[in-house]
């Protein structure tokens, strides 16, 4: 269910970024929208990693992959990236830590 409102959303973001024509939501330069998007540049692929599933796919959503890669590598935002080893780690504690936290609700409603 989850990952079928991902892909409605990147479908969403990716008919913008066609529509647009341009590096970027706001043009040549990052503007408003890319920062408020920009997680999905970084944090995205990691859960993906992690989840062993591909949610943004780059054959499906071409626009939506050459944004993520030109926001992520641009100056401004590339040297303000946590290292991706340190994501993975903490982005694998949390998915463990979530699995617990369901495994407990559905032990209660069981019980």
């Amino acid at each position: 269910m989850h990952i079928k409102q991902a892909v409605e959303s990147l479908e969403k973001i990716e008919q913008e970024l066609i529509r647009g024509k341009s590096k970027f939501f706001g043009g040549e330069s990052i503007g408003y929208l890319d920062i408020a998007l920009g997680w999905i540049s970084y944090w995205l692929p990691n859960w993906e990693e992690i989840g062993s599933m591909t949610i943004l796919d780059p054959t499906r959503f071409p626009a939506t992959a050459g944004w993520t890669e030109n926001f992520r590598n641009h100056p401004v935002v590339k040297d303000k990236l946590p290292p991706r080893d340190k994501m993975s780690v903490y982005n694998q504690w949390q998915s463990k830590e979530i699995g617990a936290q369901m495994a407990f609700v559905d032990y209660q409603i069981l019980k």
